[in-house]
């Protein structure tokens, strides 16, 4: 299981969510509008209670416009880093992600065509003999 997914309960995200609204400036309030429900819920929220999937979900979606999901679900957060704020650090995440992905899948083709260009130069080799 991924490290981030052990180190990061409903606590500590609602604590993680309290802190981002509160350096952004934001009231329970405003980000409730925003999200579509109330004060309460956020409050809850933020206290570490259990919560239905799409407020989590919305809570999320909202907050990404602001702040990096990496640094925001990373295992080692903190407020105080600048990156946290900024969206290139995502990006790079994302992108850096992606080109993995696809040097996986051309180095598994590649692969693929190298079995079969093998085999057919057999089959050309023992036709020979």
């Amino acid at each position: 299981m991924d490290d981030r997914v052990k180190s990061v309960n409903m606590e500590e995200m609602g604590r993680r969510f309290r802190l981002v609204r509160q350096k952004l400036g934001y009231t329970q309030t405003y980000i409730g509008e925003q999200v579509g429900t109330s004060q309460l819920m956020i409050y809850r929220v933020e206290k570490g209670f259990h919560i239905m999937a799409p407020l989590f979900l919305s809570l999320l979606l909202f907050y990404s416009k602001y702040v990096s999901l990496d640094a925001l679900l990373s295992k080692e957060f903190n407020i105080d880093d600048e990156r946290m704020f900024s969206k290139d650090y995502t990006t790079n995440t994302i992108v850096r992600e992606k080109l993995t992905n696809l040097r996986e899948e051309l180095l598994a083709k590649l692969d693929e065509v190298g079995k079969h260009l093998d085999s057919e130069l057999d089959n050309s080799v023992n036709l020979l003999k």
